[in-house]
Parts: C-alpha cells; sequence; structure tokens
C-alpha cells in the first residue's frame, strides 16, 4: 500500500488541570514537589503533536511492503520531538521551516480541551507534479491547525493522485479570539472541502460546525448529499458513530467505546482516523473498519507515554479478539 499523510507537525505543551487520575505520556500527574496533583493543580509538559501521532499509528500499523508519504513542516530546531520516528516515512515532499507551530492544549476533566497557538505557521506547499509520480492507494489529510492545507490544494492532489481522501476536519472547526485562543466556529467553505473527499472524521463537537444547523443528523445527511461516503463522529469516552448510504438510505451505526482503563486524552482521535483509513483501504469494509479504528483508539488511551504507541497493532488484536 503507497499512502500520502499529510498535516502539520507541531510541538505541544500539553496543560493537565484538575484530574489526579490522568496521565501523559511522559510521566504521572504531579505537583512540582512530586506529590499527586489535586484540585486544579497544573502540569505543563513538552512533547511532539500533530502528525507525530497519525505517523505512529501509521508505523505501528504498516505491513511489510507499505510505503508512507508525509507532506508536513520540519525544522531542526524542534528536529528531537520527531526523529528517529520520521526516519520510517518517505520525506520529499516535507517543508522545511524555521520554527514549527506550538500549540498549548488545556486538558479538562471532563469536556473539550482548549487550545491556544504560537508560531502560527504558514500552510503546507507542494508541488502536485512531484505527487503525481507517485501510485498512492489512498491520501490521509489531518487539519491539525486548521490553516494547514486549502479547499485547492485538496482539489489538486485529488486530481493527480485519483486516490480516496480521508479528511480529519480537526481545527478546521476552530477560529481565533483576540487572545489568540482558539474556538469553535462554522466552516464557511465546508462545501467545498467536502467536494474532495470520499470519508469524513470529526468529533461531536467539530461536525456541528460541519453545516448549518444544531441537529446533527441534519448536518451529516447534507454532508452526505456532498458526495461524502462515509462520516464520523467520535464521541470521546462513549464511542463513535458512523454515518453511510445504504441503497439510498442513511444508515448509522454506534460503536461503544471499549471498557480500559484510560489515561491519555492527546491523540487519539488522530489514531483512531489513521487505523479506519488503513484498515478501510486494505479490507474495504467500513464495519470492519470501525470496529479495529474503535480498539485501536481505545489502545493509544491507555498508554502513558508515546513509546507504547509501537506495541499497538498488537494490542488492538487483544481487544478485539481476546475472551
Amino acid at each position: 500500500m503507497n499512502l500520502l499523510i499529510a498535516g502539520s507537525s507541531v510541538e505541544d505543551m500539553i496543560h493537565i488541570l484538575g484530574d489526579n487520575s490522568l496521565t501523559t505520556h511522559h510521566s504521572p500527574l504531579t505537583t512540582e514537589n512530586g506529590q499527586p496533583a489535586t484540585g486544579n493543580a497544573q502540569r505543563i509538559l513538552n512533547q511532539p503533536g500533530g502528525m507525530f501521532y497519525v505517523a505512529s499509528a501509521c508505523n505501528a500499523l504498516k505491513e511489510e511492503g507499505d510505503r508512507i508519504w508525509m507532506l508536513t513542516g520540519m525544522s531542526e530546531k524542534q528536529r528531537h520531538l520527531y526523529f528517529p520516528l520520521y526516519d520510517n516515512f518517505e520525506l520529499e515532499f516535507a517543508n522545511h521551516v524555521e520554527q514549527l507551530p506550538v500549540n498549548h492544549l488545556f486538558i479538562h476533566e471532563e469536556g473539550e480541551r482548549d487550545e491556544k497557538y504560537e508560531n502560527f505557521a504558514q500552510k503546507i506547499e507542494f508541488d502536485p507534479e512531484a505527487l503525481s509520480r507517485h501510485n498512492f492507494d489512498g491520501v490521509l489529510l489531518n487539519l491539525i491547525t486548521g490553516f494547514d492545507l486549502t479547499p485547492a490544494d485538496a482539489a489538486a492532489i485529488r486530481k493527480v493522485t485519483g486516490a480516496p481522501v480521508f479528511l480529519d476536519i480537526h481545527s478546521r472547526s476552530r477560529s481565533f479570539d483576540h487572545d489568540g485562543k482558539r474556538v469553535f466556529a462554522k466552516i464557511d467553505d465546508i462545501a467545498e472541502w467536502l467536494a474532495e473527499v470520499d470519508i469524513l472524521q470529526a468529533n461531536e463537537n467539530e461536525i456541528k460546525y460541519c453545516g448549518d444547523g444544531e441537529e446533527e443528523s441534519l448536518i451529516v445527511e447534507n454532508i452526505l448529499n456532498l458526495g461524502v461516503k462515509i462520516v464520523l463522529v467520535t464521541r470521546s469516552a462513549a464511542g463513535v458513530r458512523m454515518y453511510r448510504r445504504i441503497n439510498g438510505e442513511t444508515n448509522s451505526l454506534f460503536v461503544k467505546a471499549l471498557p480500559v482503563r484510560s489515561v491519555n486524552k492527546v491523540g487519539c482521535g488522530d489514531v483512531f482516523g489513521t487505523a479506519f483509513f488503513m484498515e478501510w483501504l486494505r479490507s474495504g469494509d467500513p464495519v470492519r473498519s470501525l470496529y479495529y479504528a474503535n480498539a485501536a483508539g481505545a489502545a493509544v488511551s491507555t498508554y502513558e507515554k508515546n513509546s507504547l504507541i509501537t506495541r499497538l497493532k498488537k494490542d488492538v488484536d487483544t481487544l478485539l479478539y481476546e475472551e
């Protein structure tokens, strides 16, 4: 399988607020004196983010003979965050920049996280003719910053590759307030984006900004009318719902989240989407892919550090097939 994955690599500053049961990818949540955090105590950790999680999942789930190209930014200043992982990918399309974006993520015990960016980057540049020299089986676009690419870029990629396109709408559903904080806002060019997409992923909050009105089912109906084949709406610890048309009728399937001890809330959606798309490209079976991705999202939520993602394939099989 030849796969192109595109989106921003960013540096994450993880701010964990008020939950002493939550651990991060580096260490359990503690205060400066080493005691367990309680109440509104905060721990700030520095780690790779954005496409790091997509790449980690791809690297863990790929099979012999698979080749994966990255269309992303890289900075020598932040190289230590991404290598040696990125050595496992084809990097001919990488954009070399002075500084990657820094994303401050404020993780709460319940509800949606807050985000605030520093060093906001320009969009990713590429040469469509260079892409056309490869025979891609699929294209995964993840709008990590929301401004990684444009609908015109997606159209150009689709035209030269002719491959199925998976889009995680991610931060395209967020604008900026006067302090630079990311706030949810309607996506005014959503129809242009979806004209080039086969599979759309959004979480339960993001989907509300992918169309007019407040009712999820009506928003999804309009998305399917635009030609999208599958819509995935993730619901954090509750599970995920998949929408698609079967014999002209809209069908939805809800899969509950697996009962695991979750210690991590960052990167789970990125891993879910990557696992779904890779399995869908291999099997062509949306239902099988949904259960596979649900297990992948559950597995990564149990990892206390990034290095454990290397065992993702084994852990997915265990969650799917254990008695």
